[in-house]
């Protein structure tokens, strides 16, 4: 695990958007543009926003050092401290069938507990339908928004949010017990700040390979896939 030092802004380092762009190697996600706030509401907000105009390109990605209003699934707040986090949200056009709506959020969490073996190589699973754990605790969420835009043409925003630097104490009192992060998680002979633009890398290529799945239809590979990283009963 790495640290780059990006731009220090009041207190917090802000990420690296050039060396994470240098470093970035998808076909898809973040190619077109990457949109870097370093606060707003929330990036599925923003992503949902701009979508419904339909100018926004497929694989525009939206990343936050801040999100003031950060929400999960049924509305739950996602509370996350500045430049300690890793906060995107990505629009996809892929016109999904019924049958698949529920694989968005699925394929998110598959892909942050993949980039996060790769990353540190910590055990991460899937909890359904959109949650990523370590050790029976919660690390990520995914949350997918599905809209059309102005042209009547589909797209939905895969958004989610991973606790990465974040230390026991910042996290809010009620959710402590059952919340950790990348850091927290991470072996004490290896516990330095993870690299959140490695991290995010790592994450966005897995993400891009199973959304590909998605796109061929491979709904079984992604099934066994997902199979593979789920937490057991």
């Amino acid at each position: 695990m790495k640290v780059v030092v990006g731009e220090l802004v009041s207190g917090y380092i802000l990420l690296n958007i050039g060396y994470f762009r240098n470093r970035l190697n998808t076909n898809i996600i973040g190619k077109p543009h990457i949109i870097h706030y370093s606060e707003v509401t929330s990036t599925n907000d923003a992503a949902v926003k701009q979508g419904k105009f339909g100018e926004v390109i497929e694989g525009t990605l939206y990343l936050a050092e801040h999100q003031t209003a950060g929400r999960g699934r049924y509305g739950r707040t996602w509370e996350a401290p500045r430049g300690k986090c890793i906060l995107a949200s990505v629009v996809f056009r892929q016109r999904l069938k019924p049958d698949q709506v529920h694989l968005p959020n699925l394929i998110g969490a598959l892909s942050i507990a993949q980039g996060i073996k790769d990353c540190t190589g910590l055990e991460a699973l899937i909890k359904h339908p959109n949650d990523v754990r370590i050790e029976d605790k919660k690390v990520a969420g995914v949350l997918t928004e599905m809209h059309y835009d102005v042209n009547g043409r589909p797209f939905f925003v895969l958004g989610f949010g991973i606790n990465v630097n974040m230390t026991q104490s910042e996290f809010p009192e009620k959710i402590r017990e059952n919340a950790t992060s990348v850091l927290f998680a991470a072996p004490e002979s290896e516990n330095k700040e993870v690299c959140r633009e490695t991290l995010l890398q790592l994450v966005l290529n897995r993400l891009e390979a199973n959304y590909l799945l998605l796109k061929s239809d491979e709904i079984d590979l992604i099934s066994d896939k997902i199979k593979l990283w789920e937490e057991k009963e």
